[in-house]
């Protein structure tokens, strides 16, 4: 008997639609914020900072360990 698969799982990821469901979700979520407020929103979530600091409060046995070679000596 073939193994049916559903037409979703033949395209794989689909970028587009995945992109239309987060900006919707972004829109509600700002929908009824000042625009200094969506600003703020918008900082606190796209700045360097804020990227960093979700990445640090990543689980121990998340993190990962950076090896350094020295370079070959001329």
């Amino acid at each position: 008997m073939p193994n049916k698969t559903s037409p979703e799982s033949e395209r794989g990821f689909d970028a587009v639609a995945e992109s239309r469901k987060w900006k919707e979700a972004v829109a509600h979520e700002t929908e009824r914020m000042t625009m200094a407020e969506r600003m703020a929103y918008f900082r606190s979530h796209s700045s360097v900072a804020a990227i960093a600091a979700r990445g640090r409060m990543r689980q121990p046995e998340e993190t990962t360990c950076i090896v350094r070679e020295e370079p070959p000596k001329p």
